[in-house]
């Protein structure tokens, strides 16, 4: 290997790894605002919810409203060079009860 092509590869394989972090960051805020959106369309759905059904029947109702919220944020989180598909499909049931979970438990002022 020439002095030269060693220096060429280094140089791609830094502007490769440039590219993948850049990757990961973007992914990752793109997730972290997903993830706000899901909050915040349970919390809502949740407080119009909580006082004429019940805090059990307003979280489950909460969750099925914000299925598609839910989904962007685990399609933004498939984007992660960290996690692959499968993963992501398991972690959804707890995903799903750790909200749950959030919303019985933090919004127990309501």
């Amino acid at each position: 290997m020439t002095h030269a092509y060693a220096t060429v590869r280094l140089a791609l394989a830094g502007i490769l790894g440039a590219l993948l972090l850049g990757q990961a960051a973007a992914s990752a805020g793109e997730a972290a605002d997903r993830h706000a959106l899901w909050r915040g369309c349970l919390d809502r759905n949740f407080g119009v919810q909580a006082t004429p059904s019940g805090r059990t029947l307003a979280a489950d109702a909460a969750l099925r409203s914000c299925r598609e919220a839910e989904a962007a944020y685990l399609t933004a989180l498939s984007a992660s060079p960290l996690l692959d598909g499968e993963e992501i499909v398991q972690a959804r049931p707890a995903l799903a009860a750790r909200a749950r979970g959030w919303l019985l438990g933090r919004r127990a002022s309501l």
